[in-house]
């Protein structure tokens, strides 16, 4: 699928999330201090050329620590879309391509887990596993390819009574070599925008959770950690607060731009 680069929306998120990903890499790579690093003797200062974002109340540079905390919430969004993604198109295309007694059984097994909340399933795996990435990724997972699932099993069954399907069908070619040669290539428009949706989705309930205290855990400096730390100090030092959740809004703002843009292309594709 190629998108046209007088998308505005798609080039836009990219470039955001470019820019974020840079920083993320680079600036707890290269930067002087740690993210965890405390000094008692610059706690709670303004922002400086030093630390440009300012100090919180142990003394920790909150520049590296946003930015650290962006690594993690982008391992988060990546990582859950990618196995949500595998999980979903698997699962989807059995479904839509067998039908019958296997495509009931397995659609409402899906209803079955997709009738618990999605924040449950995350916050008991955290009290039996511990906050930790993996925990949170595990969490997300259970429940977060249904949606894809039911997508791809849509796509599915109306690609596969069409005429290159049959045709392909009649030239002997079997189940597994008309799904991945006709049916995902010819579905790739809506998976790849719910895959897009998924990573902004994920990125807010790990900032949620650790904003509630049932997330990622300290040392760790996860968006929302960093958002529940400074919030103590919001009357006093509201700049503690303020740019945790600016990098937060953006990092989401870009890929729903990144999403929207895929959608509008998708659309036009198929309009034209």
């Amino acid at each position: 699928m190629r998108v046209k680069y007088r998308n505005k929306l798609f080039l836009s998120g990219i470039l955001l999330l470019l820019l974020l990903t840079l920083l993320a890499v680079f600036v707890p790579a290269f930067s002087p201090y740690s993210h965890t690093g405390q000094n008692a003797e610059i706690q709670n200062t303004a922002m400086s050329l030093a630390h440009p974002f300012g100090t919180d109340k142990f003394g920790r540079d909150i520049f590296v620590r946003v930015w650290y905390g962006t690594r993690i919430s982008l391992a988060v969004g990546i990582g859950s879309a990618l196995i949500c993604g595998a999980a979903g198109i698997f699962f989807g295309s059995i479904a839509g391509l067998t039908g019958g007694k296997t495509d009931l059984v397995l659609m409402r097994a899906a209803d079955v887990i997709d009738a618990i909340p999605s924040l449950l399933y995350v916050i008991l795996i955290t009290l039996v596993m511990g906050a930790n990435v993996g925990s949170i990724l595990l969490g997300i997972c259970i429940s977060g390819w249904i949606d894809l699932a039911r997508i791809v099993r849509g796509e599915v069954q109306r690609l596969k009574t069409r005429e290159f399907c049959t045709a392909a069908r009649l030239a002997g070619a079997g189940a597994g070599r008309i799904l991945l040669k006709h049916l995902l290539p010819n579905a790739a428009g809506p998976v790849i925008v719910n895959l897009t949706f998924m990573i902004p989705k994920a990125i807010f309930t790990e900032a949620f959770l650790s904003f509630v205290g049932v997330g990622i855990s300290a040392p760790v400096a996860s968006l929302g950690t960093l958002i529940q730390d400074a919030r103590s100090q919001m009357q006093v030092y509201p700049s503690q607060m303020l740019f945790p959740i600016l990098v937060l809004c953006i990092l989401i703002l870009s890929m729903n731009f990144i999403g929207a843009g895929l959608e509008q292309s998708v659309r036009q594709i198929e309009e034209g």
